[in-house]
Formats: structure tokens, C-alpha cells, sequence
């Protein structure tokens, strides 16, 4: 993560200023005094021999010191006119103060990346050009369609870890508040507009169901009635005749 903060990504003075200027960046300006040790190689050239040291050892790491990962040191002054020197060592001492640029991200902050990877369950979103965000991706499916490749979106943070060698951001992804009106409007005008005819059709329903049982209620009693009098007109000369026959047959003597 260093190596590529030193080499391919480099702030500019108003950059990090405007950073710094952003409540909600994460970024602080720190001015803060710091001890280094150099060897006697930079006295040559000593001020390009600074700033190289700072970029190599302090830029894009992690310092304890300022709480964050350093993206850039600006108004560097080395405090004293001379250097300390131990009896067997030949590094210089020197202190020096300087405005440190720290990024030192807050759980529950919003912040703006643009997406470099979109995959099933979660899509990777780039910040300040070098940190890299890790985003799930929710139940809802409208969320997943509408993201495409360099879109800038903005997330919430949710879990960080930036003591490691790669950093660790975790974040929840964030609607527009235009796009949430919309569905909310669009939503509403379906429901005014769909109400009536279901009330109109569901009134109509209630009719014909009472028209039905009126109906019913009536039927009933008129069938009762038809079948008492068919059990009453039964003839009693078919019933009489159907006896007679079952009493032949069985007086008919049986050969042997």
C-alpha cells in the first residue's frame, strides 16, 4: 500500500487542503513534531534527502503517532541548526516539524468512491484513489441494477482496521434522497389510482353473493315439499304385484 501511495498516487498541496477542509472526509491536518534519524548520505543534497526519507518511511503507513495512515507531509522545518550524533553510530537526529495529511476514517461516516468491481454479493468501491472499500449488497435487488462500472456512490462506513499492512474498510451503501422521493411519489400516485375500481368491483362481488343466498333461501323449502309428495303418490298395486312374484318363484317345487 505504501509503495503504490509513493509512487502513483500524489496529492497536491490544495487537494489535501481540501480534504482537510471536509468535516466529513476523514482527513485531518495534524502539525506535530517529529524525530528522525538519517543517514549521513543526505548531507550532499540534504533538503531532497528529507523529503525522499519522509515519503519512504512515513507516507501511505500507518503512524501511531498521528493516529491515521499518512497521505502527504507539507511545510517541513527542521527544528534546530544542528544534529545529534551518538559516539558509534553515524545516522544524523533531527527534529523536524511538519503538517501531517492523515486519513483517519470514523465508523458511521459518509463518504464518495467510485466502483472498480462488481460481483455477486458485494462490489469494491476505490477512495482517495488508493483505499479500497468493501460493500455487501443487500436483499434488495434494484440496488445491484443500477450500479455500474466508475460510478460514484456514496457509502456510510462500518467497520474499519487501518493498523494492518492493507487496510480493512467495510461500508453500507447509500440511496439518493431524490431516488427514494420518487419511489415514494410514484408508489402513492399507483395506489390513489387503483383504489376506486377495486372498491367498485369488490361492492359489485358483495351484491351478487347476497342475490345468490336470497335465491337459495327461497329453492329450499318448494324442493322439500315436491319430495314428500312424491313418496306419497308411490303406487301401492307395484308394490303388491313385485310380492305376489317373490312368493311363485318360491313355491316352485325343485327336480332332482
Amino acid at each position: 500500500m505504501a509503495k503504490i501511495l509513493q509512487k502513483y498516487i500524489k496529492f497536491t498541496t490544495k487537494e489535501l487542503q481540501q480534504y482537510a477542509a471536509n468535516p466529513e472526509s476523514c482527513v485531518r491536518c495534524i502539525k506535530t513534531d517529529l524525530h528522525l534519524s538519517m543517514g549521513p548520505y543526505g548531507m550532499g543534497n540534504f533538503k531532497h534527502a528529507l523529503h525522499e526519507l519522509l515519503i519512504r518511511t512515513k507516507v501511505g503507513i500507518y503512524d501511531s503517532n498521528v493516529n491515521g495512515i499518512v497521505l502527504g507531509i507539507k511545510n517541513i522545518k527542521v527544528l534546530g541548526q544542528t544534529a545529534a550524533i551518538r559516539a558509534d553510530d553515524p545516522t544524523l537526529h533531527l527534529l523536524i516539524n511538519a503538517d501531517f495529511y492523515v486519513f483517519r476514517p470514523v465508523a458511521g461516516a459518509v463518504l464518495h468512491g467510485v466502483v472498480r468491481h462488481i460481483s455477486k454479493h458485494q462490489i469494491s468501491v476505490i477512495i482517495y484513489r488508493v483505499f479500497n472499500t468493501t460493500i455487501r449488497f443487500t436483499n434488495k435487488k434494484e440496488t445491484r441494477n443500477d450500479i455500474v462500472m466508475d460510478q460514484e456512490i456514496k457509502f456510510r462506513i462500518k467497520d474499519f482496521n487501518i493498523g494492518t499492512t492493507m487496510p480493512y474498510i467495510e461500508g453500507e451503501l447509500l440511496l439518493e434522497e431524490s431516488e427514494t422521493q420518487n419511489n415514494v411519489i410514484k408508489f402513492e400516485e399507483n395506489e390513489e389510482v387503483n383504489t376506486a375500481p377495486e372498491a367498485n368491483v369488490e361492492l359489485d362481488a358483495l351484491v351478487e353473493l347476497i342475490k345468490v343466498e336470497t335465491d337459495i333461501e327461497n329453492e329450499k323449502p318448494t324442493k322439500k315439499k315436491k319430495a314428500s309428495k312424491r313418496k306419497q303418490t308411490v303406487n301401492p298395486d307395484v308394490t303388491v304385484e313385485k310380492v305376489k312374484k317373490i312368493k311363485k318363484i318360491k313355491s316352485e317345487p325343485i327336480e332332482v
